[in-house]
């Protein structure tokens, strides 16, 4: 038996289909589809049954994939620690942060930590998702709580300060809102996956009932729906003061902060490569500090 076509079978089983395996694997279906015939002639049992909307495991299936997950937990643990052996800064970091902290924190320290460490290659990724880093879907992590996982090493980098904006217009057309409450306004929110943040909680308090004309999950949309006089929206001050157009309506006290955290798994925290990137990622956010709370030039 190929221990490797056990891969194929665990992304058929975890995505339902050949089609969303061949997906995540790289391949094409019929590829997987080979591989999976070749293990059970392998094995002598049949390992997946067609079943509505996609496969099922049958009883020797659900055996094989139990043990191709130890594999490739084993396997992922050891990427991990070989990688965190790495004693020369060179190589690639991977870093997954929300992309307004991606293009606005990070990125303009970009040719600063070009020069410093020409042989490092930094993967910056703008997700909305957590990534997993136990499976090393990205090396560090910036998120905007606390983590729990026990698993996980944490360094808090620093505090980022929201507040209320319109555009100059709107306030000229509907006059200075009351943060006491704004249901007399237009207001522009976050999307249900966003719903539970500290940001939102608020302005559904303060709007007490008040229109949203949109919802998104991209501060970006927000921003720019804001920009244009749509309504009032929140934002972290390090991307909305740097507009022109948008007037900032609330002092940031009056808001929740939020906590940035940096997140490392332990395998590689100690990589050179890997505590570079962390030494780069701190001090970014150290510049950066007076913007990130809101403070005026």
């Amino acid at each position: 038996m190929d221990w490797n076509d056990l891969r194929y079978l665990l992304a058929v089983h975890e995505g339902g289909s050949l089609a969303s395996a061949a997906r995540k694997l790289r391949v094409d279906a019929a590829t997987v589809g080979r591989r999976l015939a070749a293990l059970e002639r392998a094995v002598g049992v049949r390992l997946l049954e067609k079943a509505p909307g996609g496969m099922r495991l049958t009883a020797a299936g659900e055996q094989a994939v139990e043990a191709a997950r130890h594999i490739d937990d084993t396997t992922t643990t050891l990427e991990r620690q070989l990688a965190g052996a790495d004693v020369q800064v060179s190589g690639s970091v991977r870093v997954t942060a929300p992309e307004t902290v991606v293009s606005h924190v990070l990125a303009p320290h970009l040719p600063d930590w070009r020069a410093r460490h020409p042989a490092l290659r930094l993967e910056l990724l703008a997700a909305t998702q957590v990534l997993n880093l136990s499976r090393r879907e990205a090396d560090l992590a910036v998120r905007l709580f606390r983590p729990q996982e026990p698993a996980l090493t944490v360094r808090k980098l620093g505090d980022l300060s929201f507040a209320l904006y319109g555009s100059k217009a709107y306030v000229r057309k509907h006059g200075r809102p009351k943060l006491e409450s704004l249901r007399e306004h237009v207001l522009l929110g976050y999307d249900d996956s966003l719903s539970q943040t500290p940001e939102q909680q608020w302005l559904e308090r303060a709007g007490n009932g008040a229109l949203f004309a949109l919802r998104s999950n991209s501060r970006y949309v927000l921003l720019e729906a804001a920009r244009k006089g749509l309504g009032l929206t929140v934002l972290p001050c390090y991307l909305a003061d740097a507009v022109p157009d948008l007037a900032r309506l609330s002092p940031v006290d009056a808001l929740p902060t939020r906590e940035a955290w940096l997140v490392v798994h332990p395998d590689l925290q100690h990589a050179a490569r890997v505590r570079a990137a962390i030494d780069l990622l701190v001090e970014a956010f150290q510049r950066e500090a007076p913007r990130l709370r809101g403070e005026r030039p």
